[in-house]
């Protein structure tokens, strides 16, 4: 069966990635032209009959809407070869994290400014990194059709880590792309029942001619999580050889699992108006192409969101939680919500000539929340009652900016006022500005700030399950952030520095209870990024220093350190890029939160620290032509005897050494 099963998997990557060659609309353009007026480069050499045969070069332009639509902002795909075998998507976002061990799991960051943002469905939080979202969306206008086959996997039968992830993307019309992207991340964890599997499904296009700009994004996301509650005795892995999946884990046998679904449409519509005004750029004055911008531009976006999560277990444990309110052989709590957003604006362009002249826009924007939940339990009948609520809220929007890329100084300043509903009185003031210290402006200097007033989620404040209940009546969080930044890149460097400050802070107790703090909540970080070089060695060096003014309902690595060391050549006349080296993470001790797979919720707890304790992999990586290929042997230092620390979670080790390999292959034509 497994023989057949990955036939099936070659078979359908092989579909994918040749999908292309039945599509052949495609832009000739070499320049993003998002207003239609370039025009065509002829060739009097050719005859009509022979204008099917040109070979077009490849030549791909990637952005996102920045602002719901304000302004496009380029966004290159990761090309890349360095940090390839870095597979675990919560590592690309966060050189420490707090997780289940195994990919893909429930994960937080260890860096607090590092910190997803609280989903409005709130269970999606701590899964962030595997969701892809309208907000993710690249718009893509390419000359040829592009599709990308991305392919990790390591460990052996029972112990398998795979992730499958194919892009393709193409031009149906100069002006008008669309494209597909699906990717499966599955895990079978190396310790008893911690299976997990993420999947996703999106479908995207965009259309630019003209006055008219529209995009719209649909995709799907599920997972399926199995939980086992965690180590039951850290003796089997501070003090023994025991395997891994030999370990006791507190829910063996139970069939406990969590599910998610997350489906998405977001539809963007701009017109723009007035008169059309020539912009060059100093790239575009080389080649005498011009690009052009409108003084003003409507936008409306418009957003729906689905959510479901439900958590279920085959046969209750009392002995691995704290309460069991819902007495019954099985249980199935479940947590709907559905959103519904709408927002307008009105646009006014930076000019074209003027590059110091800013920008404005202002605009509302609604937003509907309706959640379906158990709402009680009634002791007598032992039946849940179930129930919705419905939250919505009005904002004001406006804002300033100036992203011309030939300022020396940019900025982009956004306010959002909530004038009606339950949201009526948050507000959320976000911002940067940078100062380039160079005419090449690869030197420069970078504040970001916001300060932001929000209600809390509802889930916090209300939920009922089979081992969780509260009612509590939160008060708005205010949070003040503060980042600073040098940043170099001739010299490959960053030095920053940060400060956030949280009143009311909301985090979950040693019981698994939602708490508010009445103090105020200061964290402080500094953080230094560089890369020396010594011929064809390199070692980027990346380290975080953390200081938390709450230690007793907010713990933090005081350091956390990501080392990547590695020797990069060219051989065979340029043909193949060699890199080979050696990763390092480590963290200072710290008492990392704890994990409770009923609500799927990190919590704290102060009996045990994880962390003084390196794990490191060694690598080889290889680019050959548009391929890319890795092996990994991770965690190589497992095989040391005094391996007992190696916890991320309070009781949840990571994974045993693993081999990995992975290829990444992008198809232009």
């Amino acid at each position: 069966m497994r023989i057949f099963a990955a036939m099936k998997k070659i078979i359908c990557i092989l579909i994918l990635a040749t999908a292309h060659l039945i599509c052949f609309g495609q832009s000739e353009f070499g320049q993003y032209d998002p207003f239609g007026q370039q025009q065509e480069r002829e060739d009097n050499s050719m005859s009509s009959s022979d204008s099917t045969e040109i070979d077009v070069p490849h030549y791909r332009y990637t952005w996102q809407w920045m602002r719901d639509g304000v302004y496009p902002q380029e966004v290159p795909l990761d090309t890349l070869q360095d940090g390839i075998q870095n597979a675990n998507l919560i590592f690309k976002e966060s050189i420490s994290n707090t997780y289940l061990g195994n990919f893909p799991s429930p994960y937080e960051s260890n860096i607090f400014i590092e910190r997803n943002s609280v989903q409005d469905f709130y269970p999606l939080t701590y899964m962030r990194a595997y969701l892809y979202l309208p907000e993710d969306m690249t718009n893509f206008n390419t000359t040829t059709p592009f599709s990308r086959l991305r392919y990790y996997t390591g460990g052996g039968k029972g112990k398998a880590e795979n992730l499958l992830d194919v892009w393709h993307v193409q031009n149906i019309l100069p002006y008008w792309s669309a494209g597909l992207r699906y990717r499966t991340i599955t895990g079978d964890g190396r310790y008893t029942n911690q299976k997990t599997k993420v999947s996703m499904f999106a479908f995207f296009t965009s259309y630019e001619k003209e006055r008219i700009a529209l995009s719209a994004f649909f995709d799907r996301n599920k997972g399926e999580i199995e939980e086992n509650g965690g180590i039951s005795d850290r003796y089997f892995v501070v003090d023994t050889v025991v395997k891994s999946e030999n370990i006791p884990v507190w829910l063996n046998g139970n069939e406990v699992y969590n599910t998610f679904r997350n489906i998405n449409l977001d539809i963007q519509a701009q017109y723009n108006l007035g008169k059309a005004k020539e912009l060059i750029t100093p790239v575009d004055s080389t080649t005498n192409d011009t690009n052009y911008t409108y003084p003003a531009k409507a936008v409306l976006n418009i957003r729906t969101e689905g959510n479901r999560h439900t958590f279920e277990e085959g046969s209750i444990n009392t002995d691995f939680y704290r309460h069991t309110y819902i007495d019954s052989a099985q249980t199935n709590d479940y947590y709907n919500n559905k959103i519904l957003d709408i927002s307008a604006l009105f646009v006014m362009n930076e000019h074209p000539k003027y590059k110091y002249l800013p920008g404005l826009y202002a605009g509302l924007e609604f937003k509907r929340q309706k959640y379906e939940r158990r709402v009680d339990y009634d002791t007598v009948s032992r039946g849940s009652i179930y129930g919705s609520d419905v939250y919505t809220g009005t904002y004001l929007t406006a804002g300033i900016f100036n992203v011309d890329t030939n300022a020396s100084l940019t900025y982009d300043v956004r306010g959002q006022l909530g004038v009606l509903g339950y949201y009526a009185g948050n507000f959320d003031i976000d911002g940067y500005i940078s100062q380039a210290l160079n005419r090449e402006r690869t030197t420069f200097l970078r504040a970001d700030a916001s300060i932001r007033l929000q209600s809390p989620n509802p889930f916090l404040n209300h939920y009922v399950g089979t081992h969780d209940q509260w009612d509590n009546d939160f008060k708005a969080v205010k949070t003040i952030n503060l980042e600073g930044r040098y940043i170099n890149h001739r010299l490959r460097t960053e030095i920053g520095v940060g400060f956030s400050n949280v009143f009311s802070h909301i985090y979950f107790d040693s019981t698994v209870m939602p708490r508010q703090s009445g103090k105020a909540l200061i964290v402080l970080t500094a953080w230094a990024k560089e890369t020396f070089r010594a011929g064809h060695f390199y070692f980027d060096q990346n380290v975080y220093f953390q200081k938390s003014t709450q230690e007793d309902i907010l713990s933090l690595p005081a350091i956390s350190v990501y080392s990547h060391n590695y020797y990069q050549n060219y051989l065979f006349k340029n043909a193949l890029q060699l890199q080979g080296g050696i990763d390092i993470f480590y963290n200072t001790a710290f008492y990392a939160d704890n994990y409770m797979p009923s609500v799927m919720q990190f919590y704290n707890q102060r009996k045990l620290k994880t962390g003084n304790y390196p794990k490191v992999d060694v690598f080889l990586n290889l680019h050959i032509k548009r391929a890319q290929l890795f092996v990994k042997y991770e965690h190589v230092n497992f095989h040391i005897k005094q391996r007992g620390d190696f916890f991320s979670a309070a009781d949840y080790p990571i994974n045993p050494a693993m081999f990995k390999f992975g290829v990444q292959w992008d198809f232009f034509d």
